[in-house]
């Protein structure tokens, strides 16, 4: 009995020391500079009135890297933004199919441009399904022309 009570206690000390993951962190990046974005996370854009947030994967067909492909496939993010702070966010969907007139690389919001660079992991194999928070958006943020 003795010996159950030390181990549950002290599962549940180390449970509670964890944190939360480093992707679920708000963090800040620059006007025309590139930054990471996990699935989950968000940044404040320093100098400009506007907050993004990486929501969700809405496809990724992307050809695994482990299996060749005829179609190099596609990936469809959705990055919420905030461009004024108290204002309805608007969600902007990303699309990598390079497709005529599929590829959506860019979207306009609050007067900026947000450009989607690369989009990480790809998948290994057909059936791998990396989790929201195992991707990684490269953006960059411009005023808009």
């Amino acid at each position: 009995m003795k010996t159950w009570l030390v181990t549950v206690t002290l599962v549940l000390a180390l449970l509670g020391c964890q944190s939360r993951p480093a992707q679920a962190d708000p963090i800040e990046a620059g006007l025309d500079q590139e930054f990471v974005l996990h699935g989950g996370q968000q940044v404040a854009i320093r100098d400009a009135d506007l907050r993004l947030r990486f929501t969700d994967v809405l496809e990724d067909s992307r050809c695994p890297t482990e299996v060749e492909c005829f179609w190099t496939g596609q990936a469809r993010i959705a990055v919420q933004a905030e461009p004024v702070q108290g204002t309805t966010p608007t969600t902007m969907e990303f699309n990598t199919n390079p497709a005529p007139g599929q590829e959506k690389l860019t979207n306009d919001v609050g007067g900026y441009t947000v450009e989607l660079r690369s989009l990480d992991p790809y998948p290994k194999t057909p059936d791998d399904s990396p989790a929201l928070t195992d991707y990684s958006a490269t953006l960059l943020v411009r005023k808009s022309a």
